[in-house]
């Protein structure tokens, strides 16, 4: 997961993606941060920029690399609030937001990684995702925003109050330097995308799911009511393919939070449980709704992104 600090030390300047408009430069230590490096087979360009707004997964990792060094040379400390990002400047201040339950979390981008798993955009400290709610999940959909003005004042500070790798002379960690000297002291330093940030989920209009009393003409009914006979043919065809599945893209480390998942669903989406192994050998567990008909599969999907599940996707069986 995180690579040899050698390898990270050696990084060359790279533009990365991101937000358009306005783009904050890199200060203070974190421009030691933006060269390129090699790992996990492949290379990795850090932007010289602080603007990053993306949603994705979340993991976290821990005992592994506990009181190993990271790119700067302090020791990794699992129990604290940091975070692992490939591509964004150390340091970078972040907003992460569990899109599950809402909790959210302003945390300091100080190591690499994640380099395993698609999809997956940062790797948590345990305690920042016990702080986040993460921790017994696994894996779980997250927003990453980060706060270019205090980004940039926490480089400028450890690079004036530390030594040439920003490490603190008084043994603080950055964590620890942000919460002291910067966070909430400054104004104009919102999260990147914060004009739409949060708000609140949207009550969905109530559809038609299948259950035992429910007829084909309830189902052709709620998806074209005024549909001509031939349309209306065509789509009764569609309705009666019940082969699609929705995931909710969430991989859980204990069977028993999955199914307490799938429990609170509604009993008419036949939840499963699913086992899947990851490579590191761990078994994890996701769950899997269905089978619905392709109007009702679209409705259903759409109602469970709606409740955060953004990363939920449709499959065939």
């Amino acid at each position: 997961m995180r690579c040899a600090i050698i390898v990270l030390l050696l990084l060359v300047g790279c533009a990365g993606g991101g937000p358009s408009g306005p783009r904050t430069p890199i200060g203070g230590i974190g421009k030691g941060s933006t060269k390129s490096y090699y790992c996990r087979g492949e290379w990795h360009y850090p932007q010289n920029f602080y603007e990053y707004d993306k949603t994705g997964l979340a993991s976290w990792y821990g005992p592994g690399f506990h009181g190993k060094p990271k790119p700067y040379g302090e020791k990794f400390n699992m129990h604290g609030i940091s975070a692992a990002h490939r591509t964004l400047p150390l340091p970078t201040v972040v907003k992460v937001t569990n899109l599950q339950n809402g909790k959210s979390i302003n945390l300091i981008i100080d190591d690499r990684g994640p380099f395993v798993y698609e999809g997956r955009i940062i790797d948590l400290s345990v305690g920042a995702a016990k702080a986040l709610g993460t921790y017994s999940k696994g894996l779980v959909s997250v927003r990453v925003q980060s706060i270019p003005g205090e980004s940039r004042l926490l480089s400028d500070y450890l690079a004036k109050h530390g030594n040439k790798s920003g490490k603190m002379k008084d043994g603080r960690t950055w964590q620890q330097v942000y919460e002291d000297e910067i966070a909430g002291k400054y104004r104009g330093q919102e999260t990147v995308g914060s004009s739409h940030l949060d708000k609140p989920i949207k009550e969905t209009k109530k559809s038609v799911t299948p259950n035992q009393s429910t007829t084909l003409d309830d189902i052709l009914d709620s998806v074209a009511p005024k549909q001509s006979v031939v349309k209306k043919a065509e789509t009764l065809k569609t309705a009666t393919n019940f082969n699609n599945y929705i995931n909710l893209g969430e991989a859980y480390v204990q069977k028993s939070n999955a199914q307490k998942i799938a429990a609170n669903l509604p009993k008419t989406w036949n939840a499963s449980v699913q086992s899947v192994l990851h490579p590191s050998g761990q078994m994890l567990y996701n769950i899997k709704i269905g089978p619905f008909n392709n109007p009702i599969s679209q409705q259903v999907l759409k109602q469970i992104r709606e409740k955060g599940y953004t990363q939920a996707i449709m499959v065939k069986d």
